[in-house]
């Protein structure tokens, strides 16, 4: 995109009729024109605005339209959960994707995912046919111990949490319910989509930091090897869970990566 400002993102609401999953009310933006080909899916205590700068980096290297966009209950995204969210919720969203992918004419786009949108972009590549290829960044395909311990030390003294949470979501309390109450519930202790993650056939990379606090390095190197020969695992030396906001050049030359790869 020579020569085109990409800094300010177009913005606007998606209202989705999701059948089954409901109704919502998504709120995306747009980095470039025309149909999004790059879609970032943020983590689990996400937002659009908590991929800081890298969206529009992302497309001022790659010439790509990108769009980000908050779940339901993130930023100003609805419904708003209430209590923890359901133990397949990661499926509920993997589903809703395919919906939002088609309301904004997202054919084949790159998906971006970072932690639990990693996950749900590798769940989306398995259940759905109309992506090209996927990144996915410190993504959980089973749950590990260090990842629940991890978020239950969040639930011991939660107020500093949720008032960082207050400057990207409406209802931070809600959203952090929802997530730590799911992560840390015991149905939860056996959630594993390694077997589901098989049925994947576009080209993905699974990376991981080898420092990541939520989950150890198998979480790449065992999807990648589920996954098949379409599929390859990176370790980032010294890499912690927010390695966007660690290291945010690392992040857009991995995405720059894939894009030139496809």
């Amino acid at each position: 995109m020579d020569g085109t400002d990409v800094t300010e993102p177009h913005r606007r609401v998606v209202r989705l009729d999701a059948g089954c999953e409901g109704d919502a009310e998504i709120h995306v933006a747009v980095w470039g024109e025309g149909p999004p080909q790059i879609v970032l899916l943020h983590d689990g205590l996400g937002s659009i605005s908590q991929w800081r700068g890298v969206p529009a980096e992302i497309a001022r290297r790659t010439g790509a339209t990108v769009l980000a966009y908050d779940r339901p209950g993130h930023g100003a995204s609805l419904p708003v959960p209430t209590g923890p969210w359901p133990i397949d919720w990661l499926r509920i969203e993997a589903d809703r994707l395919d919906v939002l992918l088609a309301a904004v004419d997202a054919r084949a786009p790159l998906l971006v995912g970072h932690s639990d949108g990693g996950s749900i972009a590798l769940l989306h590549a398995a259940r759905h046919s109309n992506v090209s290829q996927v990144l996915a960044i410190a993504a959980h395909s089973w749950r590990e111990a260090e990842a629940a311990d991890q978020i239950q030390r969040l639930c011991d003294d939660p107020d500093g949490v949720i008032a960082g949470l207050g400057r990207h979501h409406d209802d931070p309390a809600a959203i952090f319910e929802a997530w730590s109450g799911v992560w840390t519930s015991v149905p939860f202790e056996t959630w594993d989509i390694r077997h589901e993650l098989t049925a994947i056939s576009v080209p993905c990379h699974i990376v991981q930091g080898d420092a990541d606090e939520y989950g150890t390095s198998l979480q790449a190197t065992e999807t990648a090897a589920v996954i098949g020969p379409n599929a390859h695992a990176t370790l980032i030396a010294d890499g912690r869970h927010l390695l966007h906001h660690q290291d945010p050049d690392v992040v857009v030359d991995l995405v720059v990566e894939r894009w030139s790869a496809s």
